[in-house]
């Protein structure tokens, strides 16, 4: 009897879609890090770039990480890149100063929390234009 493989294992050679070296992907097209410049695949990157600004799960788009990856930068998204992810993925997380933090959509707005303190904007749009770290929150 045949072994029957995992399809989420590394088992696929692919090439890399930044750097083009040799990476491995599981049958689903998700790759782990590229062992060569760090950057994880999906399959279908070109796309998320297109409808939403970012890559999946890096969040940095294809063509600005090859461009980065060119120039010899570690890969790094945008301010703008954390506001498309958010508005794609509904939630997004990050530390800032040894500290998380959570922004997340809900019902009432757009809420910015870390360790039970939280401020809260009617929209993206009152965020990006309101919202820090530096006030209740920190």
């Amino acid at each position: 009897m045949d072994k029957k493989c995992n399809p989420m294992e590394y088992n696929n050679a692919t090439k890399c879609e930044v750097c083009g070296n040799i990476t491995f992907m599981d049958d689903y097209g998700n790759t782990d890090k590229c062992p060569h410049c760090g950057w994880m695949q999906d399959g279908g990157n070109e796309l998320m770039e297109k409808w939403h600004g970012i890559s999946y799960p890096m969040l940095v788009p294809l063509s600005r990480a090859r461009e980065q990856y060119r120039k010899g930068q570690k890969f790094k998204a945008t301010f703008e890149d954390f506001i498309n992810g958010l508005n794609w993925y509904k939630e997004m997380l990050f530390w800032h100063n040894n500290k998380y933090y959570a922004v997340r959509y809900r019902d009432t707005g757009i809420f910015l929390e870390s360790r039970g303190a939280e401020q809260i904007y009617k929209s993206v749009d009152d965020f990006v234009n309101n919202g820090n770290i530096g006030g209740a929150i920190d």
